[in-house]
């Protein structure tokens, strides 16, 4: 894994959650990635007690941290394991990493983080795209196998020309929390829609901004959380936009929300928006829906089908802010909407993301590419 650090966010996160959903069918795991801070490793031995963890020195900062250390050992003691997981393309970490694991002959799972998606690479650089073609593209044709956490990420990889040949698997990142039915007596008693993930182009804040004027224009009572923090530019241009278009009474800027406070936005919210550029798998929705909050996301959130199957939101088209403001008002205006997904979404989540379902396909997946 390039970092496990907790500032990673849903990488790091799911990580875990893959880690403990190994354990429940009894599987040894070692985790081998740059070292953290103490109190980053403390919480994550607390998180994983059973597992082994293996840190390492390492040089560089964000997509450019190299780790000759980890290297080395990997090339050392990659051949005591059944099988190696690569989390993440695009960083010499991960992609070294994969090499040598499929070089000492060791089943190789490479998972790309959703790094394979037609948005990922129309702002690939030439250097990035040079980097894939020599590095990561090889790695994929001779991996075992390569996982996916959704089938929307598996299409999109095919569209790449990569031949996956009958070794790709959907495995989804479980859902380790609470699932909660809301008191409705909790709720904010102004409709409340809640933003909580990075504050990041990606994300697409600005359009969730742009809507959320049409938004206000006829629900003037109508206020918007938006929970996460970011580079201070671009925070800076997300205030400029909320000043520009006259809604800064009814936007409040939170910043990183944790424990009581996360716990207090998820239960007093209406609804929670997503209207991303992309978005690998989102685990912000899966949170919110188990916490039983209807959804408003692009069709480019991976989770779009699981959404939609179970009827817990609106797919809105994220260049239109025109669209994004329609599926937001259509939400805070269904009463019976919003409790049905109260009483259902929380019983989707446990049905389809529980830590044991995800270790029974986690285990398939292992026990596949060791015998093939």
């Amino acid at each position: 894994m390039p970092s496990v650090a907790r500032a990673f966010g849903g990488p790091t996160e799911s990580l875990i959650g893959y880690a403990q959903a190994a354990r429940t069918q009894g599987m040894d795991v070692h985790v081998a990635a740059p070292s953290v801070s103490a109190e980053d490793e403390a919480w994550l031995r607390e998180q994983l007690p059973e597992v082994t963890f293996h840190f390492f020195a390492s040089a560089g900062q964000h997509a450019y941290v190299v780790a000759p250390g980890l290297w080395l050992w990997l090339w050392q003691r990659v051949d005591q394991f059944d099988a190696v997981h690569i989390h993440g393309l695009f960083n010499p970490v991960s992609s070294l990493s994969a090499h040598i694991g499929i070089a000492r002959g060791v089943p190789t799972v490479m998972r790309p983080f959703g790094t394979l998606s037609r948005y990922t690479f129309s702002r690939r650089s030439g250097l990035k795209r040079l980097y894939f073609a020599l590095l990561d593209r090889p790695a994929l044709r001779h991996a075992a196998a390569v996982h996916f956490t959704t089938e929307a990420e598996r299409d999109e990889a095919n569209r790449l020309s990569i031949d996956l040949d009958g070794r790709s698997a959907v495995v989804p990142p479980p859902w380790r929390g609470e699932t909660t039915t809301p008191d409705r007596e909790e709720k904010a008693d102004r409709p409340t829609v809640l933003y909580m993930s990075r504050l990041h182009p990606k994300k697409n804040v600005q359009g969730l901004l742009r809507a959320w004027a049409q938004v206000v224009a006829d629900r003037p009572d109508a206020q918007l959380w938006v929970a996460g923090d970011g580079d201070d530019d671009y925070v800076q241009r997300l205030h400029d936009t909320v000043a520009k278009h006259g809604i800064s009474d009814s936007v409040s800027f939170l910043g990183f929300v944790s424990g009581t406070e996360k716990e207090r936005v998820l239960r007093e919210a209406w609804a929670f928006a997503l209207p991303s550029h992309q978005e690998n798998f989102g685990v912000a929705v899966l949170e919110t829906v188990a916490a039983g909050l209807p959804v408003v996301i692009s069709g480019e959130v991976q989770l779009r089908s699981f959404i939609e199957e179970n009827d817990l939101g609106c797919i809105v088209d994220r260049t239109d802010p025109s669209a994004i403001a329609k599926g937001l008002a259509t939400v805070l205006a269904d009463n019976a909407g919003r409790r049905r997904v109260a009483e259902d979404g929380p019983r989707a989540v446990k049905e389809t993301f529980s830590v044991d379902c995800v270790g029974g396909e986690l285990r398939d997946l292992y026990e596949s590419v060791i015998h093939n």
